[in-house]
């Protein structure tokens, strides 16, 4: 197999250079080696206007083909493929299957393209600078014009416009992007990994329903409650989570934000960190927060969760879902419900998410692939809404049929099945957001007795600001300014808990304004000028 591969690349090279000669083009040996730089004059463009199209390459490719793929995730919920409904029929439609290899450790990765050894495809979120070097990977959008030109015609300019890098070349498609339109569908929602602040409902009618509309009300009903349970655990925050009493103050963590002059900085230089470093010190000093909470594991915290001894917590939009099943199935008489207002603080009503994503993690074809053909084609399906449906929704008549909302309505029975079962999800290397959107705002129907996390979302949305130039703010690798970044990281991850476990409130005040200082000294100016140059520049991809 390996010598007649050999054979055909060895006929294709001297075809190449034969026609490189004829035309007086300057073509390297690299080049003609390089099977996405070997342009030819057919197929270079398309007059293919739509996904729904009989002749798109991916429907004209479909003989078997693997493909090596590293999973840069280790919290990944499947890792072998053709055991679930969802790669099962991938493979049937489009002859791809995949042998997976699941990271487990963040370097590995850069031991792979230190090495030279990397898979045909790399699916990631981690440092993904990297891969945009036509060494290391291949640009798209030259195996899109060799392989897949139509896909050109498919794809949203603003997508592309997004994902381009400075040499002029788009390496992936970033995952979860919605551009104006899918954002403002009415069924799509923001991302379930939004924070959400959450209160046991049964024991606020138990203390007599006091008001909630403030952080101040916050702390009365904190009182109370330990007052009635002097042994419970008044407030649990997860420990790698965004808290969202932060963002009802209306501040952004680390993400960087947007002054009302539109000037940009890093999150926590925001003045308004203060009033809320000393509000969370209130509630250490109070007894209501608990300095080893900011310890514990993502499992430790689940584990506390599930025992029922909680009364408020903040995590991503599903708590509430989640723990509820738990106590139900368990027999725990305890109801979390989500926060659904924009508590004030000081009379203020300053919760306004910012959503400056343009999309999460990415596929990449590193210039190790077999088959780059092949590669481009698979990745022109997944983009596909076809492709998208599959890997985000299942197989309808299966899994789903689509009511006249075009809403998801699932079969009876689904809820009881696991993701190693149906594949729904893990297998979406090219997942639009509003795919997701429909997916999430769907569990309405399917499972009304567990579906706060979309009234959560709907809230979320309504509060939304997009600025998607924000996401191109962060600098680069191997820059002063991305050192700079990493160190201000690292001070803020590690001086927040100690100013919020402080002894007194003029001692956390002490201890934010040393972190400032130590922030000054190591260049957050320097930073925020670079990012705000950065940020004037991304502008103009939108005008």
């Amino acid at each position: 197999m390996k010598k007649k591969a050999l054979l055909i690349s060895s006929f294709f090279l001297i075809v190449v250079l034969t026609l490189a000669g004829c035309s007086g083009k300057d073509t390297t040996e690299e080049e003609a080696g390089d099977p996405a730089k070997n342009d030819q004059p057919v197929g270079q463009t398309s007059n293919i206007t739509s996904w729904d199209s009989p002749d798109l390459a991916w429907k004209k490719s479909t003989d078997p083909v693997a493909f090596d793929t590293y999973i840069d995730f280790d919290w990944y919920p499947v890792d072998t493929w053709g055991k679930d409904d969802v790669s099962k029929e991938i493979t049937k439609r489009t002859g791809v299957s995949l042998n997976v290899t699941k990271g487990s450790d963040l370097n590995q990765l850069q031991v792979l393209i230190a090495a030279n050894e990397l898979p045909d495809l790399v699916f990631t979120s981690n440092l993904v600078e990297r891969f945009y070097d036509p060494d290391i990977a291949y640009p798209l959008d030259e195996l899109i014009k060799k392989y897949a030109p139509e896909m050109m015609n498919l794809l949203d300019p603003v997508e592309i416009a997004n994902n381009t890098q400075p040499d002029g070349h788009f390496y992936a498609l970033k995952t979860h992007y919605n551009n104006d339109e899918a954002w403002n569908d009415p069924r799509n929602l923001p991302s379930p990994g939004d924070a959400g602040f959450y209160i046991r409902q049964d024991i606020m009618q138990e203390i007599g329903n006091p008001p909630l509309e403030s952080l101040e009300d916050l702390l009365n009903v904190y009182q109370l409650v330990k007052e009635k349970h002097p042994d419970m655990i008044i407030y649990l925050p997860h420990p790698t989570w965004t808290n969202p009493l932060m963002e009802m103050m209306g501040l952004t963590d680390q993400n960087p934000y947007t002054d009302e002059a539109g000037k940009v900085h890093i999150g926590f230089s925001n003045p308004g960190f203060k009033d809320y470093f000393k509000y969370m010190n209130s509630l250490y000093r109070n007894g209501y927060l608990s300095a080893e909470s900011f310890a514990y594991k993502p499992e430790q915290f689940s584990q506390i969760m599930k025992s029922g001894n909680v009364f408020s917590a903040s995590y991503n939009s599903g708590l509430a879902d989640e723990m509820n099943k738990v106590y139900d199935d368990n027999g725990i008489q305890a109801h979390l419900v989500p926060v659904l207002k924009a508590l004030t603080f000081k009379g203020e009503a300053k919760l306004k998410p910012v959503d400056a994503s343009i999309g999460w993690a990415s596929l990449f074809v590193p210039k190790t692939n077999k088959n780059p053909e092949r590669a481009i084609q698979y990745i022109e399906f997944l983009k596909s809404p076809e492709g998208d449906a599959l890997t985000q929704w299942g197989i309808e008549g299966k899994h789903y049929t689509l009511n006249e909302d075009k809403l998801l309505v699932r079969p009876e029975g689904f809820n009881q099945l696991k993701v190693t079962d149906t594949g729904i999800g893990p297998w979406y290397f090219e997942a639009s957001g509003l795919g997701e959107g429909v997916a999430v705002s769907s569990g309405a129907l399917s499972n009304p007795k567990y579906s706060s996390s979309v009234d959560l979302l709907k809230f979320r949305k309504a509060l939304y600001v997009r600025n998607p130039a924000l996401a191109f703010v962060k600098p680069k690798a191997d820059t002063d300014e991305f050192n700079i970044n990493v160190k201000l990281s690292e001070l803020y991850t590690n001086a927040k808990v100690e100013i919020i476990t402080a002894a007194s409130e003029d001692e956390a005040a002490k201890r934010y304004d040393k972190m400032m200082s130590d922030a000054n000294k190591i260049g957050l100016e320097q930073l925020e000028t670079y990012m705000n140059e950065a940020y004037q520049e991304a502008l103009k991809k939108y005008e």
